[in-house]
């Protein structure tokens, strides 16, 4: 029986790799590792596991150790990406997992060169069960609703059971020599695997089905909140003068912010007394006008306004946000431009207040040095109200407590500003930063949050 087994292995692989293929648009490739893409990492390793089992045969039957380590590590972060679509704030050690799989190798090559056949049958067909138990069991806890979207995923994890302990029964039933390999398996075991591989690829096409939906239902909520944002706004403007609009927005940016109380009030200030050292310094004199100055004091509180389309949970999260919830906050900056939009201005006007609260929201967090975000803009194709914000939004950041940090003090905040001087910030601003930081050390004391 090598020849249908060893079919058996190649076609399987070419099926597992296709799934891998086709699911690699689904994943961030910079978040491979992270406990959110861990369904993708469990198909590359059993993708890999039977690739080894369909070249062992004819390479070296040693690589039936890999082959089987794969394959557990598959079974294994499954499981683990189950528990964390139950418990998401919960991510586990890195290191644990890829210590268990190392252990299973170890354990596994111990039995292959000092075992029997039976032994290595029982070792394997036991973890991947065990596995496979964990994962029945983290969803059927993920709760009603969500299990429901996993329901075809649940029948085929337990039919994967069912089947490998079927074929370890049937196995024992047989005469099975002490030199036996599973290339010498019989038909009978041979069509149990291929029905226990059908379930799995049933349980794959099933979960890469359920990540589509996530990230469909995900990206139409977005848009319809965005959508539900611009209408509401649309409405306000029908209603209210520009003015009345900005001081809506204003409100509304305080009442979201998550700073501090006096933040939006400071950093506004700050931004002011930036532009006009500026400007009395000879730089930027055209585009700093008594009038844009005056635009820029009043358009420099909506340069967080994009937060009011982030999530309650992540924006007034306490602790630490997570690299997932840090990719989401950032996208404040491109709702804040969008909502901005919104109000149908003609923002090809140089003097007009709510362009320069558009390049503000999308552009305070873009670097002198081209490594910020969105864009990635670098040197003066960023707008300057934003290069303008940016400083002013880090000074704020850098002397207030935060629930992540302690408060620094003037000086040393000073220190910080200049060492990123022609990186972070424009050298001509952080120039009249050091020229004004007795004034900045005056307001920031001023309105200090109680």
């Amino acid at each position: 029986m090598r020849y249908p087994n060893e079919i058996f292995f190649l076609i399987a692989t070419v099926i597992l790799w296709g799934l891998v293929t086709a699911s690699k648009p689904l994943v961030n490739r910079d978040k491979v590792f992270q406990p959110e893409s861990y369904w993708f990492l469990a198909f590359v390793f059993t993708a890999s596991g039977f690739t080894f089992f369909a070249i062992a045969s004819t390479v070296n039957l040693a690589l039936l150790t890999m082959a089987n380590t794969f394959m557990v590590a598959g079974y294994l972060y499954l499981a683990l990406f189950f528990r964390h679509l139950r418990r998401s704030e919960a991510s586990p050690h890195r290191l644990l997992p890829l210590l268990a799989i190392l252990v299973f190798g170890v354990v596994f090559e111990y039995a292959r060169q000092r075992g029997v056949f039976a032994e290595r049958v029982f070792l394997i067909t036991a973890t991947s069960s065990l596995c496979l138990i964990w994962q029945l069991i983290e969803l059927s806890l993920l709760g009603k609703v969500r299990l429901n979207k996993l329901k075809l995923l649940f029948f085929a994890t337990l039919m994967e059971i069912v089947l490998a302990l079927i074929r370890l029964g049937a196995l024992f039933f047989q005469k099975i020599s002490p030199g036996m390999n599973l290339y010498q398996e019989s038909l009978e075991i041979t069509l149990i695997r291929w029905s226990w591989f059908a379930f799995t690829v049933i349980s794959y096409v099933a979960l890469i089905g359920y990540w589509i939906n996530k990230l469909s239902i995900e990206n139409v909520k977005t848009i319809e909140e965005i959508n539900t944002i611009k209408l509401e706004l649309a409405h306000k403007q029908l209603e209210q003068s520009e003015l009345q609009f900005l001081a809506s927005l204003n409100a509304l940016a305080k009442a979201r912010d998550n700073e501090t109380g006096n933040h939006i009030d400071r950093t506004q200030n700050y931004v002011k007394v930036l532009a006009l050292r500026l400007r009395k310094d000879g730089h930027y004199a055209e585009e700093l006008t008594d009038q844009n100055i005056e635009i820029l004091f009043k358009a420099a509180p909506l340069h967080d306004i994009g937060k009011i389309g982030i999530p309650d949970h992540i924006l007034l999260k306490k602790d630490p946000l997570t690299d997932q919830e840090w990719e989401i906050m950032k996208t404040h900056t491109l709702i804040g431009e969008s909502v901005l939009n919104a109000s149908d201005v003609d923002i090809d006007s140089s003097h007009d207040l709510i362009n320069n609260a558009v390049k503000i929201a999308g552009g305070h967090h873009e670097k002198w040095d081209g490594t910020g975000y969105p864009r990635g803009l670098a040197g003066e194709a960023i707008p300057l109200a934003a290069r303008i914000m940016s400083l002013a939004d880090m000074y704020d950041a850098l002397v207030n407590e935060r629930v992540y940090k302690k408060a620094w003090t003037h000086e040393e905040a000073v220190e910080e500003i200049i060492s990123r001087g022609r990186t972070q910030f424009d050298p001509f601003i952080v120039d009249a930063f050091i020229a004004e930081q007795t004034t900045f050390k005056d307001i920031a004391d001023q309105y200090r949050d109680v």
